[in-house]
C-alpha cells in the first residue's frame, strides 16, 4: 500500500515537471520573444557588473495576463517606473518564504516600482492560490498565467523567480531565492533609477 502511494506521488510530480521544462515554440499572439540561456548569462552578467543595460542586453519578453481583480496587466516595453515580478505557485514551500519579504518591499516602494505576482496556474487549484493571497495579505496585483505563457516566455525552470525589469523594458537581473538583505539591496538600486 506505501509503495502504492509512493509510486501515485512520484507521477503526480510528471505533468509539473514535463509543464515547467517543456514548451510552445510559439509566444502568444502580439507577445514578445522567449528568453535564451545566452540572454540569461547576459542578465546575470549585467546584474554582477550592476551596470546599465547596453545595446546587446535583453528586453523583457512582452505579455498581457488577466489578474486576479478582472484587470489585463501587459508587461514588456517602456514604463513610467522600473518593475518587480515575482512568480510563484501555492504549493511552492519557498515561495511561503519568499512572499512576506516581497510584500515588504512592495509597501516599502510601490510609488518608485511596479510589482506583480505571477501565479503558475496550470498545476493550482484556484481555492489554494486565493488562500496563499489572503494568508500573505498580498495587495499588489496578481496575474494568472493560466496556460504558462509568461512562464514559457521567460524560460521558468523553478519557483519562486524574480525578475528586475527598469523603466526601459531591460531585464536587469534575475534569481531564485537570495538572502532578504541582497533582495532588499536590488529592489532599492532598481527604486533609484
Amino acid at each position: 500500500m506505501i509503495g502504492l502511494f509512493i509510486g501515485l506521488a512520484i507521477l503526480s510530480f510528471f505533468p509539473f515537471y514535463f509543464s515547467m521544462s517543456s514548451g510552445s515554440a510559439e509566444p502568444v499572439s502580439g507577445d514578445g520573444q522567449r528568453l535564451d540561456f545566452h540572454k540569461l548569462e547576459n542578465i546575470i552578467r549585467l546584474a554582477e557588473s550592476k551596470g546599465k543595460p547596453g545595446p546587446d542586453d535583453v528586453k523583457a519578453p512582452a505579455f498581457t495576463l488577466k489578474a486576479t481583480n478582472g484587470a489585463y496587466y501587459s508587461i514588456g516595453g517602456k514604463r513610467e517606473k522600473p518593475l518587480v515580478i515575482h512568480f510563484w505557485a501555492s504549493w511552492c514551500e519557498a515561495c511561503s518564504v519568499e512572499v512576506p519579504m516581497i510584500r515588504k518591499l512592495y509597501e516599502q516602494y510601490k510609488n518608485q516600482v511596479d510589482f506583480f505576482g505571477i501565479n503558475v496556474f496550470t498545476e493550482e487549484k484556484p481555492e489554494n492560490m486565493e488562500k496563499f493571497i489572503q494568508d500573505n495579505r498580498l495587495s499588489y496585483p496578481i496575474l494568472l498565467d493560466e496556460h504558462k505563457h509568461a512562464a514559457d516566455l521567460y524560460q521558468l525552470h523553478a519557483l519562486p523567480t524574480v525578475f528586475l525589469i527598469d523603466k526601459n523594458g531591460f531585464v536587469l537581473d534575475t534569481f531564485h531565492m537570495i538572502d532578504p538583505l541582497e533582495l532588499q539591496e536590488k529592489v532599492g538600486r532598481l527604486a533609484g533609477q
